[in-house]
C-alpha cells in the first residue's frame, strides 16, 4: 500500500493491512469528526476524502485494500501523494529509532486534535503530520517531526492543543529538517570549549516561528540523519572601552578583539543575535529512559561560558596594557660612551727641499758646479722640542725627545743655481787624435815622418 490511511477512530496511522485486527469493513461511519460530526472512519492522507475498506475478511479472494468513494484512484496529484507519503515516512523512522532506544516504553503515532475553526474533518489528512507521543514514567513528550514550522499563530495554537490533549505538563518538542538557505546565511562559529578541542558550530538566524516555539516553552532541534543540533543563544556585541583601556591594537590578528559575543543557555534568549548549534548524536540524546537527555549539550554550553569569562579578562588586560604603554613618558635617550683620550700627534707636513723646489720650478737659480750646498738649506733645523703636558716629569722638565718641525716660510729664498759641471770624458770613447787598431798606428807613424 503506497498511500497510507489515517484511522479517525484510533487516531493512529494505518501503515499496513497485514495487521488488520480491529478494522471494520466499508466506510464504518461514526461520530469521528469535530464536535461529533458523522464521517467515515478511514481518511486518505493525500486528499482527505473518506475511504472504503475492502476485502478485510480472511476468506476474501482479493487482497485487502482501500478505495475512494468517488473512484478507485485518489484525485490528488502524484506530487501531493508522494509528499504525504514522505512526510509520514520520516515520522515513522524517528518513531522506530525511539522504540529501539527505549524498549518497553509506549511510543505511538498520534494526530494532535487542533480544534481550529474551519478545519472540518480534513484536519486528519491535509497539512498535518502525526505526532510521536512518548508516555514516560515522569512526563509525556509530544514530538513533532516536520520540514518547516507552520505560522507563529498556528505554533501557539498547536501547543495549546497538546497541553489540552495530554496535560499541561506535557513537553512539546519540534524536530526540524535542515534548511540549506537558513544554514548558509550565518556561517559557522569557531569555538573552543574549556578542556576540549577547537570546533566549528553552525549558526542560524532564528525565524519568527522558531522564536514562537521558544516563547511558549517548547524545544526546537534540527535532525540530520542520526545527528541532532541543539541551539544556544549567541549575542554579538562590541566591547566598550573603559577608563584605562585602549582597544586600537596595532596587531592585525587582534584588531577583531573588540568584536565579541556572549552565550545564553540552555534555552536561547529572545534577544539573541543568532543561534549556535551543538552537534549531538541521536544515541547521546536518547540516553535517558523515555526522555531526551540534553546533558552532553548543556555541558558544552557551560564550558563555552567558562571560556567566555576567561576570554573577556584576557582581552581587557591587553587593552589596559596597551593604554599604559601609550600613556607612559618616553624613555630617556641612552647615553653614548665618550671615546678614550688619545695622545696628541703632530701632523706630518711635507717640506720641499731647495733641490726639490728647483726641480719643480726651473726658473729658480741653480747652484754652481762644485759649490757646497749648506746643510741648513736642505735639512730644516730642529728648533725646539714640543711640550707635552702628559710626559712632563715631576720636577717640571720636559722629557719628550720628539722634535717639532716648524712650517716652511711662504716664499722660499732665491738661491743661485750651482754651475753645471764640465762634461767628463767617456772612458769608452777614444780621445781625439788617437785611433785604435793597426790602421791608426800606421797613420800616426806617417804623420811623424812628415813632421
Amino acid at each position: 500500500m503506497s498511500d497510507r490511511v489515517w484511522d479517525r477512530k484510533t487516531q493512529q496511522l494505518i501503515e499496513s493491512l497485514n495487521e488488520r485486527a480491529g478494522l471494520e469493513t466499508g466506510l464504518a461511519r461514526g461520530p469521528y469528526g469535530i464536535a461529533g460530526q458523522i464521517c467515515g472512519r478511514y481518511a486518505c492522507r493525500a486528499c482527505g476524502q473518506d475511504l472504503i475498506a475492502r476485502a478485510l475478511s480472511p476468506t476474501a479472494k482479493q487482497q485487502p485494500h482501500f478505495s475512494h468513494t468517488s473512484s478507485d484512484k485518489c484525485p490528488a496529484s502524484r506530487e501531493q501523494r508522494d509528499k504525504a507519503y514522505l512526510d509520514d515516512q520520516v515520522v515513522i523512522e524517528l518513531r522506530d529509532a525511539l522504540v529501539r532506544a527505549w524498549p518497553g516504553v509506549p511510543v505511538d503515532l498520534v494526530l494532535v486534535r487542533a480544534p481550529e475553526p474551519g478545519d472540518g474533518r480534513t484536519q486528519t489528512a491535509l497539512g498535518q503530520r502525526p505526532a510521536i507521543v512518548v508516555c514516560g514514567p515522569e512526563r509525556t513528550v509530544v514530538i513533532e517531526r516536520v520540514r518547516t514550522l507552520p505560522g507563529a499563530d498556528r505554533v501557539r495554537t498547536r501547543t495549546r492543543a497538546v497541553h489540552a490533549q495530554f496535560g499541561p505538563g506535557a513537553a512539546h518538542v519540534w524536530f526540524l529538517a535542515k534548511d540549506p538557505l537558513q544554514f548558509a546565511r550565518c556561517g559557522t562559529l569557531q569555538v573552543r570549549p574549556r578542556g576540549r578541542d577547537k570546533a566549528a558550530h553552525a549558526t542560524v538566524a532564528p525565524t519568527e516561528e522558531q522564536l514562537a516555539v521558544i516563547a511558549v516553552g517548547g524545544g526546537v532541534y534540527w535532525l540530520d540523519g542520526q545527528q541532532v543540533l541543539v541551539p544556544y543563544g549567541v549575542h554579538d556585541f562590541v566591547h566598550a572601552p573603559q577608563d584605562g583601556e585602549d582597544w586600537a591594537f596595532p596587531d592585525w590578528r587582534r584588531k577583531v578583539w573588540p568584536n565579541d559575543w556572549r552565550i545564553s543557555h540552555p534555552v536561547p534568549a529572545e534577544d539573541a543575535t543568532r543561534w549556535g548549534l551543538v552537534p549531538l548524536s541521536l544515541h547521546q540524546m536518547t540516553g535517558t529512559k523515555a526522555s531526551f537527555s540534553l546533558r552532553e549539550a548543556r555541558e558544552v554550553m557551560q564550558r563555552l561560558e567558562d571560556v567566555q569569562r576567561a576570554r573577556w579578562r584576557r582581552r581587557r588586560a591587553d587593552a589596559r596594557d596597551l593604554h599604559a604603554s601609550r600613556q607612559a613618558p618616553p624613555a630617556p635617550p641612552t647615553p653614548v660612551p665618550a671615546p678614550a683620550p688619545q695622545k696628541p700627534t703632530v701632523p706630518h707636513t711635507h717640506i720641499d727641499t731647495p733641490e726639490t723646489a728647483r726641480r719643480k720650478d726651473p726658473s729658480l737659480p741653480q747652484p754652481q758646479a762644485g759649490a757646497d750646498i749648506p746643510e741648513s738649506t736642505t735639512r730644516p733645523a730642529v728648533t725646539q722640542k714640543a711640550a707635552d703636558p702628559t710626559t712632563a716629569s715631576r720636577d717640571g722638565q720636559q722629557n719628550d725627545p720628539t722634535p717639532v718641525i716648524p712650517p716652511l716660510p711662504r716664499h722660499l729664498p732665491l738661491i743661485a743655481p750651482p754651475p753645471r759641471p764640465a762634461a767628463l770624458p767617456d772612458p769608452q770613447r777614444p780621445r781625439p787624435g788617437k785611433r785604435k787598431g793597426l790602421l791608426g798606428a800606421l797613420r800616426q807613424l806617417l804623420r811623424g815622418e812628415k813632421g
